[in-house]
């Protein structure tokens, strides 16, 4: 049985939302950096399980602000999200908290989300303990470390959402 669900990644601009996408979708890293402009929608398939396959479709939602009073319709009929901060930028965990985090949630039901502290292969600016409170305060199902650039837990992070959003299902 094919079953659809539909992810969303947030997180404030250059955070590596459209890396991490890219790097999971295609197996490619880009250095080139573009802002998204509303949303980009990406599609691949996954087989879980010998039983399961599914077929995930990536809303990748622009973190500028001006995109703001679009983002409600995006979330619409999400089953899994993905927030996503910048190890190198401490306050994009903040803004996880104190915007990102509560936006989606008064839009969405209640959907499994999965914390990204992205670009491991950069020098921190965010302790480990920081990183576990903010997944903690959003209610994170799991805290993945990932790299769009080297791949650390790319394919994970998103073969998990899958498999919490197929339990909403």
């Amino acid at each position: 049985m094919l079953y659809r669900i539909k992810v969303i990644i947030i997180g404030e601009a250059g955070v590596g939302k459209t890396s991490l996408v890219k790097k999971f979708v295609s197996g490619h890293f880009t250095k080139d950096y573009r802002a998204s402009i509303g949303t980009n929608m990406f599609i691949k398939k996954l087989d879980l399980d010998s039983d399961k396959k599914v077929s995930i479709q990536i809303w990748d939602i622009a973190g500028q602000e001006k995109w703001i009073k679009m983002r409600r319709l995006y979330y619409r009929g999400t089953h899994g999200a993905l927030i996503v901060g910048d190890l190198a930028r401490r306050n994009t965990f903040e803004q996880i908290v104190q915007f990102w985090s509560p936006d989606m949630k008064k839009y969405c039901a209640e959907v499994p989300i999965i914390l990204l502290a992205n670009k491991s292969d950069l020098n921190s600016d965010i302790s480990e303990n920081d990183v576990e409170i903010v997944g903690k305060r959003i209610n994170a199902k799991l805290i993945f470390h990932t790299s769009a650039k080297n791949g650390e837990n790319v394919e994970k992070s998103f073969e998990m959402i899958a498999k919490y959003a197929l339990k909403i299902i």
